[in-house]
């Protein structure tokens, strides 16, 4: 990438002091994340900002001089959960680990690697949910929304009570059809 390129992705010009050019890659990481932070529940949508992702973590790489921040390697949820609270528990966990870490992120380079794993970590919730709410059967495709995932603190509760009611099973399996949803839009 050419350097009059990478000014182009950050909307400054060559003429701009390195403090502004600073400043214009801080705005844009600020605007990406809260936008990420809205919208990670749906890997595909993760998935197509990756392009976008890339071609800025290049173009700050070459603005800064290879001055950038390198990522941390991310822990991947990778546990088997014995059981449904076991299983939103994790779940809710490592989610509140990537969004701190996202929030406190200082580089598209380690932006980049975070939106990975959020990638990865919804991939496998929607595995696990899949596998441990099976017995429920699904909403009807047109009656869900892709961005609207199921409020795991409100599903944990109503499991550690033992309450499971209609509003619940019905959100279940509104969450069941969203992830089959999700799933036959990463085949097309």
């Amino acid at each position: 990438m050419e350097k009059k390129d990478a000014y182009i992705a950050f909307g400054v010009t060559g003429t701009d002091d390195l403090q502004d050019v600073r400043t214009a890659i801080e705005e844009k990481l600020f605007a990406l994340k809260n936008d990420i932070l809205q919208k990670y529940m749906v890997p595909t949508l993760l998935t197509k900002k990756m392009q976008n992702l890339q071609y800025l973590t290049l173009a700050e790489y070459v603005l800064l001089d290879g001055e950038i921040k390198q990522a941390e390697t991310q822990e991947l949820w990778s546990a088997s959960p014995a059981n449904r609270i076991d299983f939103i528990e994790q779940y809710e966990s490592h989610i509140s680990v990537l969004k701190l870490t996202l929030m406190n992120c200082t580089s598209f380079h380690q932006l980049m690697k975070i939106v990975q794993s959020f990638i990865i970590t919804q991939d496998y919730y929607m595995v696990l949910f899949r596998m441990l709410f099976n017995e429920f059967s699904e909403a009807l495709p047109e009656e869900v929304n892709t961005r609207e995932i199921i409020d795991t603190g409100k599903l944990l509760l109503a499991l550690k009570k033992e309450e499971l009611d209609e509003k619940q099973t019905w959100e279940i399996e509104l969450e069941l059809a969203r992830i089959d949803k999700i799933q036959k839009l990463k085949v097309s």
